[in-house]
């Protein structure tokens, strides 16, 4: 079912935003001394792939297909990968402590670095806080695709009436009756058609 383009742009706009700013912090951020991990940037390791970088291009993903999409179906499927990247920014840090010993090792986040204010921002920023955001915003868009409004309603009025202007047929119906050996014989009922007749005097 198709829906209008505006109903998932601004929070398809907002995923994606926030998941470019996730996948590109720990590059960047080293070099305003805002870091988790190696204080270096552009500096590639296990732990910003697959704790950032990845979920980060996951969620611009999820974010321009509810940017672009006017098909219901596509829209939710958009939703729900922006929400999987969203929750992996959460909870992506905790469950890496589990691989650390992993063969090959798959590298976890690292320290935070600076004072208690500055650590606690740099774990918002990087994980906790930009994940939460990522998922409030993936599941408004999730919640409101999948609402059939007003306005849902009118369009497909809307398409039926130019399907019929432009002459597309519609599929018949068939009708199944039983035939003399007992199995089912599917006949096709045509469509009452109008007959006009026109009386010579």
């Amino acid at each position: 079912m198709r829906i209008p383009r505006t109903r998932g742009a601004v929070s398809g706009l907002m995923v994606v935003l926030l998941g470019a700013f996730g996948a590109l912090v720990p590059f960047v951020g080293p070099s305003f001394n805002f870091t988790i991990g190696p204080d270096s940037s552009f500096d590639m390791t296990a732990g910003r792939f697959w704790l950032s970088l990845l979920p980060g291009v996951v969620a611009v993903v999820g974010g321009l297909v509810l940017l672009l999409s006017a098909n219901r179906a596509t829209a939710v499927l958009g939703a729900q990968v922006a929400i999987a990247a969203g929750v992996w920014f959460v909870v992506g840090p905790t469950l890496s402590v589990l691989w650390s010993d992993a063969a090959p090792p798959l590298g976890q986040a690292g320290r935070p670095l600076g004072g208690e204010y500055r650590q606690m921002a740099e774990l918002l920023a990087y994980f906790y806080g930009l994940g939460a955001a990522i998922t409030a915003f993936a599941a408004l868009a999730l919640g409101r695709m999948t609402l059939r409004t007003v306005r849902d309603v009118e369009l497909e009025r809307e398409r039926a009436v130019a399907r019929r202007d432009t002459g597309v047929a519609t599929p018949r119906r068939r009708r199944f009756v039983r035939g003399r050996n007992g199995d089912r014989d599917r006949d096709r009922v045509e469509e009452p058609t109008a007959v006009t007749t026109t009386n010579d005097r």
